[in-house]
């Protein structure tokens, strides 16, 4: 047993890192030039979106707020985990909405849209006619559907080989497993084509002829389904040779590579086994469905040699089963605890998140049926070791009643690939903490007065500071000028100042190129409310 796991894990393994890369799983983006509400003083040669992995773009635009493409943009560039739009016609001052959908690493649509503004400051963009990108899409719930047969059929074709391989059952039960083996693995050879159509028709936000547009295949064909589907369709078909044999004389070779393959083609995509570290993640991964499709592909021929059998000779074949069924219990909760973990990161996100109320469904249910497998080991396959015929009756029960809950369970499993799991949304988290914190703002009162000041990026180099001065009512007032002077006294850098550019509504704009030494620096910004009357803030900015 031993000597099988390790050489099914080790080819399972080799599959997946052969054609998968470390990624994170689900992209998010950690930043944008220009970010989010950015002013920016001239109109951009190109924008940028950089993400935590690399992604392949469905669409990447700059939109006026009419919700019309603007900037006569160029073909979009990848650089690493950067998309590039370059721009080739200037963008008038004025607000602009940038919107994006791109598709990660495990297979998910991901997108956002967000405004900047070019020579002024952003306009309210709430009534503006361009929508947000919807959550789902008619072939969402295609997707999902076609997942759950492929699920369903990749386990039962690869599951009824390794029960072949090793449980021996009465020739007509053999027959028979062969048949739904062959059965299920078209099914899954099919369901992958689908899924690469499917995928790219959700992708794309296609309507209801999506799946007849080339480029809906050829988006679905830049993920990762592709080489899940390359490597899942060729197992398919082997494993249909391998049932084609004789009962007598099976192909035990063609449906050992087979039912590796097939666990392999899982390997390339979705949350777990994607997780960084790959090797490992992809590892248990591999665990966990080879001792799942064993499981799930045992039910059938064990309900019918119930049939075929009599009650000591099925005892015998349940008692074989149940020796390897422990084994496979103890690497599915071992596996499965392990990637839990890591997709879920906390015991407090089990119950407050969309994943973590799934998966709590999924062990529910799991745990349900280990209860069953439990009383039948302990108290059904006994009797029948025994010759209590009545336990044939019995033990069928219970057998439908698992194969129920499994099909369940596979529903349980095929939304958690539907959904973000908190490991990712603890990456949004932390790349959108990551975004607020480049910069600084600040609010300074002085004589009654007060300042709202903003530095971006706050780091040494170029910075630009934007300024609004509000009376004593705490209305905005219209200045007459305003002037801020920078001091790093650590350096010995004193007075130097910049007047600032009024931009509009009370917003005063100024870029400080002095500020390429990293340190506390102090702004004076000198207020002029009318020619002759000055007021002066005084704060100081760190400069990392």
């Amino acid at each position: 047993m031993a000597r099988i796991a390790f050489v099914l894990c080790a080819l399972a393994l080799a599959f997946s890192l052969g054609v998968s890369r470390p990624v994170l799983a689900h992209a998010v983006l950690l930043g944008s030039t220009p970010k989010a509400n950015e002013m920016l003083q001239t109109s951009p040669k190109e924008l940028i979106l950089n993400f935590n992995e690399g992604v392949g773009p469905i669409f990447f635009k700059v939109l006026d707020k009419t919700g019309k493409e603007v900037g006569a943009p160029g073909e979009i560039k990848i650089d690493g985990n950067n998309l590039i739009l370059p721009l080739s016609a200037e963008l008038a001052n004025g607000t602009y909405v940038l919107t994006y959908r791109v598709i990660s690493a495990d297979t998910h649509p991901v997108g956002a849209t967000f405004g900047f503004s070019v020579g002024e400051p952003m306009a309210d963009l709430s009534q503006m006619s361009q929508s947000t990108e919807p959550a789902s899409t008619p072939w969402t719930w295609a997707v999902a559907a076609n997942r759950w047969v492929l699920y369903a059929g990749m386990l039962l074709a690869a599951g009824s080989a390794l029960f072949t391989l090793l449980v021996t059952t009465p020739a007509t039960v053999t027959a028979a497993t062969f048949t739904l083996g062959k059965n299920a693995a078209i099914i899954s050879a099919i369901a992958y084509v689908l899924a690469v159509g499917f995928g790219g028709a959700e992708m794309v936000l296609g309507g209801a002829a999506a799946l007849f547009s080339g480029d809906t295949w050829a988006r679905g064909l830049q993920s990762t389904l592709t080489p899940s589907a390359v490597i899942g369709i060729p197992a398919m078909l082997v494993l249909i040779y391998g049932y084609t044999a004789s009962v007598e004389k099976p192909k035990n070779g063609a449906l050992t590579v087979g039912a590796v393959a097939a666990v392999g083609s899982f390997l390339v995509t979705g949350h777990a086994a994607t997780a960084p570290p790959v090797w490992l993640m992809a590892t248990l991964v591999a665990v966990h469905l080879f001792c799942t499709a064993f499981w799930f592909g045992a039910l059938y021929p064990l309900y019918k040699t119930t049939q075929a059998a009599d009650a000591a000779a099925a005892g015998a074949v349940m008692n074989k089963f149940s020796v390897w069924a422990v084994y496979s219990v103890a690497l599915i909760i071992a596996s499965g605890l392990v990637i839990s973990w890591v997709q879920v990161q906390s015991p407090a996100n089990i119950l407050s998140t969309v994943y973590g109320n799934g998966l709590f469904r999924k062990v529910v249910l799991v745990a349900v049926i280990l209860a069953l497998a439990g009383y039948n080991k302990l108290v059904l396959t006994p009797a029948l070791e025994k010759g209590d015929a009545t336990g044939l009756a019995r033990i069928r029960r219970t057998i439908r009643v698992e194969f129920a809950l499994y099909v369940l369970i596979l529903g349980a499993a095929m939304t958690l690939t539907l959904t973000i799991p908190p490991r990712a949304l603890g990456d949004q988290a932390a790349a959108g903490a990551a975004m607020q914190m480049d910069g600084f703002k600040t609010t300074v009162q002085a004589d009654g007065y007060s300042v709202d000041v903003e530095v971006t990026p706050a780091k040494a180099g170029e910075n630009m500071i934007m300024a609004t001065v509000k009376g004593k009512d705490g209305q905005v007032l219209t200045l007459a000028d305003l002037e801020i002077n920078a001091n790093l006294a650590a350096a010995g850098i004193a007075d130097v100042m910049v007047k600032g550019q009024n931009v509009g509504n009370g917003m005063w704009h100024a870029v400080f190129k002095e500020m390429i030494i990293p340190g506390d620096w102090t702004l004076r910004v000198d207020a002029f409310v009318t020619d002759f009357d000055k007021v002066s803030f005084e704060l100081t900015v760190s400069i990392k």
